[in-house]
């Protein structure tokens, strides 16, 4: 059980989260302050940056959970279940956790408009699912690192695609979830073959 400092923590920064995405909302992204996420949310400026480095990180603040959703997934693999039906299960929890892969549901149609802050850091975020997806897809699966990471490529770049796409073209919150979701298990149909070796 978290003790009483670590859920005070995850308070702030849940408040800091739920403040910027109403201001972003409200105001726009781009004319919203640190200054402002953190008065709405009761807390010091300071408080914020030691919560988040840059206003940016707030909307990748459910990353880290998104991927952890989707990693304990791997692990919970049935008795003879195909790989790409677990790796598809592991994306809904994913897409339950923070749909479009750790974007604050809700931001992500404004968050896909937004330049890159660091494309060294979105780098980095990518190259940190995919590692940690295909790791756990292989061991759970006892899959060749090369099959576990085309799969899981496949099912980043379908979902990704499609969220842009659909959320480009306006659609809601849940038509996108749909579309995400449709397009994962399409894309994972070339993998049906796919045979664990466990």
């Amino acid at each position: 059980m978290a003790s009483l400092r670590e859920r005070k923590k995850r308070q702030t920064r849940q408040a800091l989260m739920d403040a910027a995405a109403q201001l972003f909302d409200k105001q726009g992204y781009e004319t919203t302050t640190v200054d402002q996420i953190a008065a709405a949310a009761g807390v010091s400026t300071r408080t914020f940056f030691t919560y988040f480095r840059h206003k940016a990180d707030v909307l990748y603040a459910n990353s880290a959970d998104c991927l952890e959703a989707g990693v304990a997934e791997l692990g919970t693999r049935r008795p003879g279940e195909p790989p790409a039906d677990l790796l598809a299960r592991a994306f809904d929890a994913m897409l339950a956790e923070s749909w479009e892969m750790g974007l604050v549901a809700g931001l992500v149609g404004d968050a896909v408009k937004l330049p890159i802050f660091s494309p060294k850091a979105a780098i980095d975020r990518s190259n940190t699912r995919m590692e940690r997806l295909a790791t756990a897809l292989a061991a759970a699966c006892e899959l060749d690192r090369m099959t576990a990471y085309a799969m899981v490529g496949a099912a980043l770049g379908a979902v990704s695609a499609t969220a842009a796409v659909a959320m480009s073209d306006g659609k809601s919150d849940e038509e996108t979830m749909t579309e995400t979701t449709r397009a994962c298990r399409r894309a994972l149909a070339g993998f049906a073959q796919v045979a664990p070796d466990n």
